[in-house]
């Protein structure tokens, strides 16, 4: 670890381009981790720019982590909160804890911000690392229904314990990702949707209050049935024409994560959670 300068991230043109290079590597996809891309998720966010830590041997980056800046309501008050978004170890330099390491530096700095918590969704191969050696709460695995038909639309969030304060200018933002187009209908309520790796499938990612956000209708590919991942105890698989989809049919079971950065923040109870596909890096 000692021949490891580690550094906190930067959002300059430089930055930009080695953690797309980075990510394109270790994930196998530049058509994803463009610098386009990388630069609206790490520096156009209007809640803030990315809070992270990189490591460097001599002037390679070796790896890399970021959590992006939100809001949230948190026992109903309003909190900043982190996104975990991106981890990426360079292949050469595997296996030496440099993830934990970043981690660990990048929540006491942002504890030292005033920042009061950080959110995530882990996969099977990431979330005993997160539980076990950061002291994240695994506050449950997201649903994830299949079906056709409208879904139920919470119009008061206030009901809940926990839920992502969306502001117009973040909203605004989010729509614009520069490598996915996503449909925007609006009736009771602005419903966003994306098309899938999957034919005839579309993903419903999120629902919002149609008099607070000023956007406009696009349109959306054509799908036959409509996933919906998240966590709302309003949406079921009794929800209409929808069915919960075994963990053997999905890609891959996401947890959602919690970690209080302060003595303010209460442990998160999964049935309280409000929790939309839009308010993480899906899609």
């Amino acid at each position: 670890m000692s021949d490891y300068q580690i550094r906190q991230t930067a959002t300059d043109s430089a930055g930009i381009l080695s953690y797309a290079s980075l990510l394109s590597e270790v994930f196998g996809k530049p058509e994803l981790f463009t610098t386009d891309y990388v630069k609206w998720q790490y520096a156009d966010n209007p809640d803030g720019a990315i809070v992270g830590f990189n490591a460097y041997a001599g002037e390679t980056l070796a790896a890399h982590y970021v959590t992006q800046p939100m809001e949230a309501v948190v026992s109903g008050r309003k909190c900043r909160g982190l996104l975990s978004l991106n981890t990426a170890t360079h292949p050469g330099h595997q296996g030496k804890g440099l993830f934990v390491k970043l981690a660990d530096r990048t929540y006491q700095h942002a504890a030292e911000q005033g920042y009061d918590f950080v959110i995530g969704v882990a996969n099977q191969n990431s979330v005993h690392g997160f539980t076990k050696k950061l002291g994240f709460q695994l506050v449950g695995q997201l649903h994830a229904l299949l079906g056709m038909g409208a879904l139920p639309y919470a119009d008061d969030l206030s009901a809940f314990s926990y839920y992502k304060e969306w502001s117009p200018e973040a909203l605004a933002w989010r729509l614009r990702n520069p490598v996915n187009k996503y449909g925007v209908s609006i009736g009771q309520s602005v419903n966003v949707s994306s098309a899938t790796a999957y034919p005839l499938i579309s993903a419903t990612l999120g629902r919002f209050d149609r008099k607070r956000y000023a956007l406009s209708e696009s349109s959306a590919s054509f799908s036959m049935l409509n996933l919906w991942l998240g966590v709302d105890r309003n949406i079921t698989s009794k929800t209409n024409f929808y069915f919960n989809i075994p963990n053997r049919l999905r890609p891959a079971p996401l947890y959602l994560i919690f970690k209080p950065l302060n003595g303010g923040i209460d442990p998160l109870h999964f049935d309280d959670v409000y929790f939309q596909a839009l308010d993480f890096d899906a899609y």
